[in-house]
C-alpha cells in the first residue's frame, strides 16, 4: 500500500510509531517512508485491504477495552497514548484526540487488523493561523514545507476557490514578510 500526501505535518509521527512498535502485530510494516521536497510524504506499507465491518467493530471494541485484547494491543495503546500526550505538549496544531475509527483499521495479508494514520494536526486551526497571521504561521512552519498545501484533498471539492486564493495570498505574504 502506498500513501502519498502533499502536506501532512503529523505523518512523520505515525511513521515514528511504526518504527517504535516494529513487530507489533497491529502496526503495519513500513517498507519505505520519506519526506518529499516541498513538505509531502511518501510511505510504502505492507499490503493492506479493507476488512469486514465485523473485524473493525471487534478491533475497535478491544481498543476501547484493552483488557479484552492481547499484550500487543495493550503495548500499542500505551505507546499511542504516550505519543499523543507528547504531541499535545510539543506540536503546534496537534489534534485533540487520537484519530481512530473505521477508516483507520485495515487488514494485512495474514489476517491481522492494522492501525494507520492515528495522529493529525488540526488543519482548520493551521489554515486559520496562516490566513489571519501569516508571519506567526511562518515562525512555526517552514514555508519550504508548504509548497503543496493548496493540493490538500479536502480543499479540492470545488467550493474552496475563494479559500484557496486566501491561503495562496497568505503564503505569499508570509514569504515576503509584508
Amino acid at each position: 500500500m502506498a500513501r502519498v500526501s502533499p502536506f501532512e505535518p503529523a505523518y512523520n509521527y505515525f511513521v515514528e510509531l511504526c518504527e517504535r512498535c516494529a513487530g507489533n502485530r497491529y502496526i503495519p510494516r513500513i517498507e519505505l517512508a520519506t519526506t518529499l521536497d516541498g513538505g509531502g510524504h511518501l510511505a510504502v506499507l505492507e499490503y493492506l485491504t479493507t476488512p469486514a465491518s465485523s473485524v473493525v467493530r471487534t478491533f475497535l471494541r478491544q481498543w476501547e477495552h484493552p483488557a479484552e485484547g492481547d499484550a500487543d494491543l495493550r503495548d500499542l495503546r500505551h505507546e499511542v497514548e504516550a505519543m499523543d500526550a507528547w504531541g499535545r505538549q510539543n506540536v503546534r496544531w496537534w489534534g485533540p484526540r487520537v484519530d481512530i475509527g473505521d477508516r483507520h483499521v485495515l487488514l494485512s495479508a495474514d489476517g491481522n487488523p492494522k492501525l494507520i494514520d492515528l495522529f493529525f494536526v488540526e488543519g482548520e486551526d493551521l489554515l486559520d493561523e496562516l490566513i489571519n497571521d501569516p508571519h506567526a504561521f511562518a515562525r512555526h512552519m517552514p514555508l519550504d514545507q508548504c509548497r503543496y498545501i493548496l493540493d490538500i484533498p479536502d480543499l479540492q471539492d470545488g467550493h474552496a476557490t475563494g479559500y484557496l486564493h486566501r491561503i495562496g495570498t497568505a503564503l505569499k505574504d508570509a514569504a515576503t514578510g509584508s
